[in-house]
């Protein structure tokens, strides 16, 4: 699952569905008014599919109660649909629609569903169009003190002092192998030496993943998470923390300007309490 599949409250999951939404690179906005007909109503989450050729929307109405979501809510929906033009409709909630209501949503554009469900459902392309490329994207910037032929880090090298060398040398060692392979996500179809055959297949289980996959890329790590965001910041928190470790040897990057400002993604902070472990 890529977050938490009972959020706390009703805010949380409307929250939840925009952030995945933009994350597979949709435009999603939450508490939008629509003009109807009998006026402007208001929808908890709007999507445009950009990159579909229509601009495919997409109206979600977002339902944390703890019972099965009845089929008064469907009509009321199905209403809400009709008037705005919206082309597919989501019913998100904690448990699933009552027999009714999913009868009534049969050959329909609507869907109703859990919000696992709905993880599930977009899970490959949250995989592919933003945890392999946040991770090949931050794993290429490390590369850059690993790799095997760098003019300008092997320029820089030879000015540090022969101290300075020797911690080089080590985290270069214990980290090089693990870079170089979290580089990769970004390609997507590579690193058929695992034996379990590419380690960027989409996977079925975080905890498969770690133990079959993150255990050969860095086995000098133990990754503690309870879902896919949560694994992704903690990954990218190892990253910066290596990176950081070898700019420190050379006073600072050496490959950016040194008045450079990292940016800041427009996630936030995770809610996983994710920690890893040398």
């Amino acid at each position: 699952m890529i977050d938490d599949p009972l959020p706390k409250s009703w805010r949380d999951l409307q929250t939840g569905v925009q952030r995945i939404f933009r994350n597979v690179g949709l435009i999603a906005e939450v508490e939008v008014d629509l003009e109807t007909p009998r006026g402007e109503v208001n929808v908890d989450v709007h999507a445009i599919d950009v990159r579909s050729v229509d601009r495919v929307r997409y109206i979600v109405e977002c339902k944390n109660w703890d019972t099965n979501i009845p089929q008064s809510v469907v009509h009321s929906f199905t209403t809400v649909m009709h008037e705005t033009g919206a082309n597919i409709g989501f019913i998100i909630s904690k448990y699933r629609l009552q027999q009714g209501a999913k009868r009534y949503t049969q050959n329909t554009n609507i869907v109703g569903m859990t919000y696992l469900e709905f993880q599930q459902r977009y899970f490959e392309a949250w995989w592919k169009r933003y945890f392999c490329p946040r991770i090949g994207d931050a794993a290429d910037k490390v590369l850059l003190y690993t790799e095997d032929f760098n003019t300008q880090r092997d320029r820089a090298y030879e000015k540090l002092s022969p101290e300075a060398q020797e911690k080089f040398d080590h985290l270069r060692r214990e980290n090089g192998v693990s870079i170089m392979c979290l580089s990769m996500f970004n390609y997507m179809a590579l690193s058929k030496g695992l034996s379990t055959g590419s380690m960027l297949d989409v996977p079925k289980d975080l905890d498969e993943f770690k133990t079959v996959v993150l255990s050969k890329i860095t086995p000098q790590i133990q990754w503690h998470c309870n879902t896919f965001r949560g694994l992704l910041d903690i990954i990218l928190e190892y990253l910066a923390d290596t990176e950081a470790e070898f700019d420190a040897l050379f006073g600072g990057s050496i490959f950016e300007p040194r008045d450079s400002i990292s940016g800041v993604t427009a996630d936030g902070p995770s809610l996983d309490e994710g920690i890893y472990h040398r």
